[in-house]
């Protein structure tokens, strides 16, 4: 499709509202003139200056709609990014809330999800990591071009020595380099808003086809830390979808359909990310069950930390959410502690309130809602089953495995042997960071996803044989430096006098043993 000035005059059909620092009501009334010339004067403009990224727009849900530059891009007259352009009062980076215009389900639900807590990142051991040890301290290049890009950055302009903001030569605010180009699904935008729409609806197409798709979710859900790209591929899931047509055609994904895409409906060959986690999907009785941008509606444990916990999502009299964790959901009506991370000028300042729980959706209700969309090819024996092994996988991690080890650091740390993060003492922090935050990541997440060489080889067995050969090894040697030695050779010797760990002592039985070797000279004739 060609835009020309007939197609242009067609622009802004929809009627949007307000919201402060977004788009303002003006640029998206209907047939103003004003509004039609500013929109076509953008495309003019542009097909000059950056062709491709007109013809990318031109095949878009937005240029079908009507829905032009100006459309999104006008700034009100206090936004602090706004600026002069051509005549028109605009600013380059969008938010949700200029999406929130004609999307408001979809970016309330994204708010309330752990994607737009990715940005507060900012305060973790892993980034860290980036920041500290693998940056010089002034320029964080680590930290700028690899977690901020996937968890977001705060985002801000250059200043002067007054605290006044810095334009370009084109009389645009001049970012900071550190915090921007930025599409990081948890950015803090200088509104106040957590995320970017565009960090899966790449602009300036903003495809629902691509979003769904599950190389999209690889930019940033692969690596030895979270590698779901990887783990979907080797899984019946991934290979069922990369084995299916694309199209529309009987047996195909039909992927690029524009609009609503609804399991059982519009394709039944495969599942991707987004139709586990986000997906609409047609029930038994014909009902479509609606999607949804909150990606943990879902999900019943976290695989993230240290230790894995059940998830419960409470909904406060506010409207206003939290993930609590516990086998045993908040009562409605109880007091629970909220945290928030706001913006505090260009900084994230935690805020811990007390409010009244409304309502509760337990970990067994997210879960659920999993199995519902399971149900949609898996017969209910067949998704009790699998959510019986995968759960046990979860708990042989936690209690052989992490349980113990953060027992030993929670220790090492009062007792004054662990100095602050232990990445600087003899590689120990290295150890126990990547036993649970690349290994047992990998693991969980392999049984979650069905991929059972990352469950094992890149995860349990990695788990296993870092637990056993270098951390409590280290533990002891730290230990004996301090003066500690027998305390901590008697806790690690009480902790491996228990069944699960028996065969460290012996081995392995003779039995065990002599069936292992028998099978070895059968098998490879040695």
């Amino acid at each position: 499709m060609r835009l020309n000035k007939a197609f242009i005059a067609t622009f802004l059909a929809i009627v949007l509202s307000s919201s402060l620092y977004a788009t303002t009501k003006d640029s998206v009334r209907v047939n103003s003139e004003s509004i039609k010339e500013k929109n076509e004067k953008c495309v003019m403009c542009h097909m000059k200056e950056n062709r491709s990224l007109v013809d990318h727009y031109e095949n878009s849900a937005h240029a079908v709609s009507g829905v032009g530059c100006y459309s999104c891009h006008a700034a009100s007259k206090d936004d602090s990014l706004g600026y002069e352009h051509e005549g028109a009062f605009i600013k380059t980076i969008q938010t949700p809330n200029d999406c929130k215009h004609c999307h408001e389900r979809e970016v309330n639900e994204m708010t309330n999800s752990h994607h737009a807590t990715a940005g507060e990142i900012m305060a973790s051991l892993d980034n860290m990591l980036a920041e500290a040890i693998a940056s010089f301290p002034d320029t964080k290049a680590d930290a700028v071009n690899g977690c901020w890009q996937c968890h977001g950055s705060i985002i801000k302009p250059e200043k002067d020595k007054d605290g006044k903001i810095i334009y370009n030569e084109a009389g645009a605010p001049k970012m900071d380099w550190m915090t921007w180009p930025n599409s990081g699904v948890g950015r803090i935008n200088h509104d106040g808003s957590k995320g970017s729409c565009n960090a899966c609806h790449t602009r300036h197409d903003f495809s629902s086809s691509r979003a769904r798709q599950p190389e999209n979710c690889g930019k940033c859900h692969l690596g030895p830390d979270h590698p779901q790209k990887e783990i979907y591929e080797e899984s019946k899931h991934g290979i069922a979808y990369y084995a299916a047509p694309k199209g529309d055609e009987k047996g195909g994904m039909n992927i690029r359909k524009q609009g609503k895409w609804v399991l059982g409906k519009d394709y039944n060959a495969a599942p991707t990310c987004s139709t586990c986690h986000m997906g609409s999907y047609k029930k038994s009785n014909g009902s479509v069950v609606k999607g949804t941008h909150n990606v943990g509606d879902r999900i019943s444990w976290t695989l993230r930390p240290a230790i894995s916990v059940k998830l419960n999502r409470v909904i406060f009299e506010d409207n206003t959410t939290q993930d609590i964790p516990g086998d045993k959901a908040p009562a409605v009506g109880s007091m629970q502690m909220y945290s928030n991370y706001i913006r505090e000028d260009d900084k994230l300042k935690k805020v811990m309130v007390e409010k009244k729980v409304a309502k509760v959706i337990s970990w067994e209700g997210r879960r659920d809602n999993m199995k519902e969309v399971c149900s949609s090819c898996h017969s209910t024996h067949h998704v009790d089953n699998f959510y019986e092994q995968f759960d046990s996988l979860v708990v042989s991690y936690n209690e052989k495995f992490a349980k113990p080890g953060e027992a030993i650091v929670a220790e090492m740390k009062k007792d004054g042997i662990w100095k602050k993060s232990g990445f600087q003492q003899e590689d120990i922090g290295y150890i126990w960071f990547e036993i649970w935050h690349h290994e047992g990541r990998r693991a969980r997440h392999g049984a979650a996803m069905q991929a059972p060489d990352y469950t094992h080889w890149h995860g349990m067995y990695e788990v296993s044989r870092h637990f056993y050969s270098k951390f409590l090894p280290k533990v002891i040697g730290l230990a004996e430096k301090a003066g500690q030695g027998e305390k901590y050779k008697k806790l690690i010797s009480d902790l491996l006098d228990k069944p699960e760990h028996e065969w460290y002592k012996t081995g392995g039985t003779p039995e065990m043993m002599k069936v292992i070797e028998d099978e070895k000279k059968e098998r490879y004739k040695q």
